[in-house]
């Protein structure tokens, strides 16, 4: 059989080899996009206290100035 055969059972060959590529394209694209969502998960919520998320020291800021409660004053400094 020449390797440019025009045969049905050449282009059903093909046709099933080219869906094994899909299936390993796609598991290596899920693995890819999973791995990254992880990384950027920890990097931004991790609650470890000696290395927490970026969004956790700013979410943690954000209630420490609201729990000052600070009055605001004018000039003068009357409330």
């Amino acid at each position: 059989m020449y390797p440019f055969s025009t045969t049905k059972n050449s282009f059903l060959k093909r046709g099933q080899r080219d869906n094994g590529q899909i299936v390993v394209e796609y598991v290596l694209l899920l693995v890819a996009a999973v791995g990254i969502a992880v990384l950027m998960t920890s990097l931004m919520v991790s609650r470890d206290p000696e290395h927490p998320g970026f969004l956790v020291v700013k979410w943690r800021q954000i209630i420490e100035v609201i729990g000052k409660d600070v009055v605001d004053t004018s000039d003068d400094g009357t409330p």
